[in-house]
């Protein structure tokens, strides 16, 4: 981890563009989360669990296969010198654990009937709200579909147990 003489332009305030925050739900309790715009990792206040503000970037499905635009870079791409070291290793850690969560995201969706596009409509909006998941897919977004729309939740569902089996 490079060290900066001088100390981190980033945290110039002159600098910083987002003062708002994010509410997320924490991926194991449910509990509201709250992340600063400068934050990629806090601690549940409930369960006591690390969460990681990840971006998916953007999602696109072309030609039959999803493609993943660009994220944001920020300078913990590069440096992390702001951080303490744990820190710092945490967020690497997470960001090839949705790196790899990405290609198997790539991988459920090609087994999906390509003129099935509700399905994959739902499996890029519902990937996009697992981001922290340890799952690929988290049921609670199953459970909600299965309120508002149980034909779309059964051909979604048997996609994604089908998936599951071929791993």
């Amino acid at each position: 981890m490079a060290k900066l003489s001088g100390g981190c332009p980033g945290q110039d305030t002159a600098f910083l563009k987002d003062f708002n925050t994010n509410i997320v739900a924490c991926p194991k309790c449910g509990h509201e989360v709250e992340f600063f715009s400068d934050e990629r990792k806090v601690r549940c206040p409930q369960c006591h669990s690390n969460i990681f503000k990840m971006d998916p970037g953007v999602i696109e499905y072309r030609d039959g296969k999803i493609v993943f635009g660009d994220t944001e870079k920020s300078c913990l791409d590069w440096c992390g010198a702001c951080m303490n070291r744990k820190d710092y290793s945490d967020i690497k850690e997470n960001k090839k654990r949705v790196e790899n969560k990405k290609e198997d995201f790539k991988k459920l969706v090609a087994e999906v009937d390509p003129e099935d596009s509700a399905v994959i409509g739902f499996f890029i909006e519902a990937f996009k709200k697992s981001i922290n998941s340890p799952k690929l897919i988290d049921g609670r977004i199953f459970d909600a579909l299965l309120c508002t729309n149980p034909g779309l939740f059964a051909r979604a569902r048997n996609y994604y147990l089908d998936f599951l089996e071929s791993q």
